[in-house]
């Protein structure tokens, strides 16, 4: 190899680290923005929802569990569809088209003068939106297998410190009619994301397959399905499972701090505080589990412990505890809650065709938003059959179940890494 040639090979391999380092600065704040805006109205939902026009307590609760989980509804249809749509265009196109989306829903939501008008606007969020799934498929498909890991980490960092910033702000501002002025901010905003990204991402290189599927004449074909996926079946069954069990506590959560604080506004208040810890170890937890990821090379092993934290640390939630010790717990599950997503989109992406990432990506997380629409929805009647303390156990009963589910795909995946050590 010539001088001149290993100068060139150089500069190239420099040229994508910057591409790379814009990629995921763009794709960041897409997400960040799109978090933010998605999470800002959930825990002040029935509030808002007051301000333009439910009455009664049993009214606004049955609108606020649809409204909470309208977007993951229709995210459960869009995503499989928008993701095979990324394949045959781009993923870069799937980050601006989600990015407008949002900006359409936005102004939807802000304009809105009734229940119904909300919750389409929150259908219109999950359908046209999506950023974070587009922008996980991106992730997913950039750089080499080995810094995999890190890129779903940060990526989904985005996603936290947008649950942890917009509720933030929805709650400072759903008293002062400013709420729907940050709506429209958040629609102006993704409308100029969307052009940077038009202009500033640079499409993922698709690698030479090394994963063709030879068919009975000899030849290969370049198209793959989930059945190449060790453990898919059961995996999926696991997603759904687990995120039943921690996004069907949210709504029942807030009524267990208050029942145990006794008080109206510090209720409310401990309820704020709760919620931001949980965030900020799942702002944390995203890296540390994207490097182990890269490290260990084993997402089911991590996505295994995750689960088992989530179902310990739900569980000894429903014991009266005082605020102050649950603080350690919501700070476990948020650094647990971070590894379900990217762990398991590092298995299927892992696995998948490269043609076929965003496909693959995207089933994995129809079955993730199954188990967070799912989880609200069922959440109010349990509440009105069991105690709350009961129903918490439930839902860290579904985490257990997750966790159970997960154990073969684990050791299955353990035995064909020993063989191909061994051989």
């Amino acid at each position: 190899m010539t001088t001149q040639q290993v100068v060139t090979r150089k500069s190239l391999r420099w040229e994508l680290r910057g591409y790379d380092s814009r990629n995921m600065a763009l794709l960041w704040v897409g997400q960040f923005v799109n978090t933010a805006g998605l999470m800002m109205l959930v825990p002040i939902m029935p509030f808002y929802l007051d301000q333009i026009g439910t009455s009664g307590t049993a009214e606004t609760q049955t609108w606020a569990g649809v409204a909470i989980a309208a977007p993951a509804l229709a995210l459960t249809v869009a995503t499989p569809l928008w993701a095979k749509l990324g394949d045959r265009i781009g993923r870069k196109w799937m980050v601006v088209r989600a990015l407008l989306g949002l900006a359409v829903a936005m102004l939807v939501m802000a304009t809105a003068a009734t229940p119904l008008a909300l919750v389409a606007g929150r259908l219109l969020q999950g359908f046209l939106g999506g950023v974070v799934e587009a922008a996980s498929a991106f992730a997913g498909s950039t750089g080499s297998n080995k810094k995999r890991g890190s890129s779903l980490g940060k990526s989904f960092s985005a996603t936290a410190a947008g649950a942890l910033a917009g509720p933030i702000a929805g709650g400072l501002l759903v008293g002062t009619g400013g709420l729907k002025l940050l709506m429209f901010s958040i629609a102006i905003l993704a409308t100029v994301l969307a052009i940077v990204c038009a202009v500033g991402l640079r499409e993922p290189q698709r690698r030479q397959q090394n994963t063709t599927n030879p068919t009975r004449n000899g030849k290969s074909r370049q198209h793959g399905t989930l059945r190449q996926v060790p453990g898919a079946t059961t995996l999926a069954l696991a997603a759904a499972a687990v995120y039943f069990g921690v996004y069907g506590l949210i709504p029942v959560y807030a009524l267990h701090v208050d029942r145990i604080v006794d008080s109206g506004d510090s209720g409310s208040l401990w309820v704020g505080i709760l919620h931001s810890v949980m965030w900020s170890g799942t702002l944390v937890g995203s890296f540390w589990w994207g490097r182990r990821n890269d490290a260990t090379g084993r997402p089911l092993h991590a996505l295994a412990l995750a689960i088992g934290g989530c179902a310990v640390s739900i569980a000894v939630l429903a014991l009266p505890l005082s605020p102050f010790l649950m603080l350690p717990l919501r700070l476990v599950q948020g650094f647990c809650f971070a590894a379900l997503a990217q762990s398991l989109f590092h298995h299927f992406s892992h696995h998948a065709p490269d043609s076929q990432k965003s496909s693959f990506i995207g089933t994995a997380n129809s079955f993730l938003l199954v188990g967070q629409s799912a989880g609200p929805l069922l959440a109010g009647p349990l509440v009105g059959a069991l105690s709350i303390p009961t129903v918490i156990l439930i839902m860290a009963g579904a985490c257990l179940l997750s966790f159970v589910l997960v154990l073969p795909a684990v050791r299955t995946k353990q035995q064909q890494n020993f063989m191909r050590t061994t051989c």
